[in-house]
């Protein structure tokens, strides 16, 4: 039977939610700048993420810049021409795709990591570039190791994450195997020195302590499979003996045995915030149409009691009320209306005798072949069309300059995708966190300032899936 917790509250927005944040202060974020903290609103430029920090301040990224709250009040602001993409901890990403440390008086300090894809922070704080190298920190900013890159050829890493004091490290590449199959390990790291690698079937797209999330549905556990979801796991977040999973339009408690319960929302899963007990959850995220108004922030207690999913009716339950319909068996297989009769014909004249007989006994004549099975196998092997697969193209990278307000409409053509047979049965675009954003061949988004990178995967009428990737420059 399915499970599910309670939702404790929805908070209404006039936008988009675009981060949240559940911890000494309920707050959330929306893309026309509007910021919730604490029961009040402010308004800012669009914002783009936020976090609380170990002393209660939330910071708070926007297209123009930083700010700092305690409640509702801000402690300090700074401009950034190019704007703040992610805040992890006490580290932001610019739009431009550089790293800096941020202290709680404001001062900022810039790491020598450009175009970061991935930040995962701990006791050291760890990044990965779309050059595919990734590098530590220590939390004053000191560049203490780099990961040795393997092989010459297509490396990138898909996710980073700290277990404990390891550090655990999501690859795929091409040429360490024979031919063009992607290699999709794992790394684990314990103090520079490589602990373990192993091979995973799918792309991991999101890793928090021995939790990892897959792109082609599913979430494992120190490695393991342990539940399998129907879409990209792009948000894992570790709570010890379960994780809470996002994908699509639920979140998900999972523990080692699978599924313990699940929340549908109404928009899907892009934010989730928990506190450190976990009785706060804040769930966010758009449905990606634009003719319907905006979903709201949904809380949860994630330690609440699960109770049954109740279905909602349907007009198909009322068919077992319907009244029983009674019918005289001679009504129905009485014979004093003929098929013809109905039909509106003339019967036709019945073949009966010896005009059957000497039907049957007639000779068929039979047709003998002038040529052998051999060069018939041969000719039909000639006359079969031969099979080309789809040749994934998602276009080339791009770089654009943003409007006014910091953001441009971008557009990702495949359409240069080679399919002369018209084989291809499926489109997905994928965005840099796994999350699949469209499903044609075309799509036009809305980016900010900042780097992006799209991928565009197709399966043809076999089943064989390809895929090509682009980045987006938006300065």
């Amino acid at each position: 039977m399915a499970l599910t917790v309670p939702v404790l509250s929805r908070y209404t927005l006039t936008s988009t939610a675009s981060a949240v944040s559940s911890g000494m202060s309920i707050a959330f974020g929306e893309r026309n700048g509007t910021l919730h903290i604490d029961g009040e609103t402010k308004s800012l430029s669009p914002i783009t993420s936020m976090c609380e920090l170990s002393n209660g301040d939330l910071l708070v990224g926007c297209s123009e810049g930083l700010h700092c709250y305690r409640g509702a009040e801000e402690v300090w602001g700074i401009p950034l021409e190019t704007g703040v993409d992610g805040i992890y901890d006490r580290v932001i990403i610019d739009g431009l795709g550089r790293a800096h440390i941020v202290n709680t008086d404001g001062s900022i300090l810039a790491l020598d990591a450009e175009s970061v894809l991935h930040v995962a922070v701990s006791k050291t704080i760890a990044l990965s570039t779309e050059s595919g190298s990734v590098i530590t920190y220590s939390l004053d900013g000191h560049r203490l190791w780099t990961r040795p890159n393997r092989g010459e050829v297509g490396e990138r890493i898909t996710a980073i994450g700290w277990h404990s004091s390891r550090l655990v490290v999501a690859r795929e590449g091409h040429g360490l195997v024979p031919g063009e199959e992607e290699a999709l390990e794992v790394e684990i790291w314990d103090d520079e020195i490589l602990e373990k690698r192993f091979d995973v079937k799918h792309r991991v797209i999101a890793i928090d302590g021995p939790w990892m999330g897959l792109d082609m549905g599913g979430v494992m556990f120190e490695g393991e499979l342990v539940a399998e979801l129907s879409h990209p796991t792009h948000t894992v977040i570790d709570r010890g003996n379960h994780c809470l999973a996002g994908s699509w339009f639920h979140l998900h408690r999972i523990s080692s045995t699978g599924i313990e319960w699940s929340v549908e929302t109404q928009g899907m899963v892009e934010q989730v915030s928990c506190n450190s007990d976990g009785t706060s959850v804040l769930i966010a995220g758009s449905d990606q149409n634009d003719y319907t108004d905006a979903e709201p922030v949904v809380q949860i207690d994630s330690n609440a009691t699960p109770v049954s999913v109740i279905e909602e009716e349907t007009t198909l339950d009322d068919w077992g009320d319907a009244p029983t319909i009674e019918i005289d068996a001679s009504e129905l297989y009485g014979d004093t209306q003929s098929i013809e009769d109905i039909a509106g014909i003339e019967a036709a004249q019945s073949m009966v005798g010896s005009d059957l007989l000497s039907a049957l006994e007639e000779e068929v004549e039979s047709i003998e072949s002038d040529e052998d099975e051999d060069d018939l196998m041969l000719s039909l092997s000639l006359d079969a069309e031969e099979i080309i697969a789809p040749s994934c193209d998602a276009g080339g990278d791009q770089q654009v300059t943003a409007d006014e307000d910091g953001t441009v409409v971008v557009l990702l053509d495949g359409s240069g995708t080679d399919d002369p047979q018209e084989r291809i049965v499926q489109w997905s675009w994928i965005d840099g966190t796994g999350r699949e954003i469209g499903t044609a061949d075309r799509l036009r988004v809305k980016l900010m300032r900042g780097s992006h990178r799209f991928e565009l995967r197709i399966r043809d009428s076999d089943g064989r899936w390809s895929s090509d990737s682009l980045d987006v420059r938006v300065e």
